[in-house]
């Protein structure tokens, strides 16, 4: 069941536009045109998001927002999280901040989604955003380590389809990015965080996707955890439902989970001030790389009805 406090949904307005934002410097308008749809008919975002993660390399630069950048973002997201009349103003304030966007169908779940993304490896590679269009916005699925943490993206893209009224957040760098100044879940300062933020602050329930090496921890599948080694309903019901699937469950409020228990995650730390639910799951890679675990592993935390407290 989900969550009584309402919510106005945010709804397909479609196309395009504010290249000039980006090339110009100039504001952006009060009153934007909607974006219009591609006209190509359906369009699967998997290859988009395979593209970009691919594209990101641990030498490419990066750099923090600046705050004009910050507070247009923060502004945007609120905005696509409160309600269907914010999308066409939210979508240009996000490409004054260099993303580009589009609004399409996913012809694998028939729903409507807005798609932001800024290029990879470039002076503003912050990532990408989808958004699900169809219901208002109940779950954020969070991917800070794209191309480090292998196949989270797929995790993640795959959960953002599974449960309705998602959105999916991807860092646009690699982690060991200037000198790991890049690593989304332990840098207070990127864009990354002030998109999480905004989740927190709108009571968005949040799920963050992590991976770590089979040596690091044998003989667990999966880590739960919230980074503070507590219990709560929604780490509960992950874990067990995972473990009904057939993962071997480490319960970071009653193990030591080999310091995977996501402790200093900024995010985490963020949800914790705000008072919202945050999840923190690290995966091993024999799950990971493995295309039907993924997709049993996705199965089971779908089940979990992760937007409910």
């Amino acid at each position: 069941m989900s969550r009584n406090r309402p919510r106005r949904a945010v709804t397909a307005a479609s196309c395009l536009f504010a290249a000039l934002l980006v090339l110009g410097g100039c504001s952006v308008p009060t009153s934007a045109p909607a974006v219009q749809p591609s006209g190509t008919g359906p369009r699967d975002p998997g290859p988009s998001v395979e593209d970009f993660v691919r594209q990101l390399k641990p030498t490419a630069p990066y750099r923090d927002p600046g705050e004009r950048e910050r507070q247009d973002t923060e502004e945007a997201v609120s905005l696509l999280l409160r309600g269907r009349d914010g999308l066409d103003r939210a979508t240009a304030l996000l490409n004054g901040v260099g993303y580009q966007s589009a609004v399409d169908d996913d012809p694998e779940t028939g729903r409507s989604y807005a798609i932001f993304t800024t290029d990879a490896g470039g002076d503003r590679s912050w990532g990408m955003l989808l958004v699900d269009l169809s219901r208002p916005p109940e779950l954020a699925v969070e991917v800070p380590h794209p191309n480090s943490d292998l196949h989270t993206e797929d995790v993640g893209l795959r959960l953002f389809r599974a449960v309705p009224g998602s959105v999916l957040l991807i860092a646009g760098a690699h982690r060991r990015a200037a000198n790991d100044r890049a690593d989304a879940a332990h840098n207070p300062d990127g864009l990354f965080q002030v998109i999480a933020a905004e989740f927190a602050r709108h009571d968005v329930n949040q799920i963050q996707l992590h991976g770590f090496a089979d040596r690091s921890l044998p003989d667990e599948d999966v880590v739960v955890s919230n980074g503070q080694r507590r219990s709560s309903a929604p780490l509960r019901r992950v874990a067990n439902a995972l473990d009904e699937a057939g993962f071997v469950t480490c319960r970071a409020w009653t193990a030591r989970c080999g310091q995977l228990e996501g402790t200093t995650n900024t995010q985490a730390e963020e949800a914790r001030r705000q008072g919202t639910v945050f999840i923190h799951l690290e995966i091993t890679w024999a799950v990971r790389r493995d295309a039907d675990r993924r997709a049993t592993l996705v199965q089971a935390l779908a089940a979990a009805d992760l937007p409910r407290n």
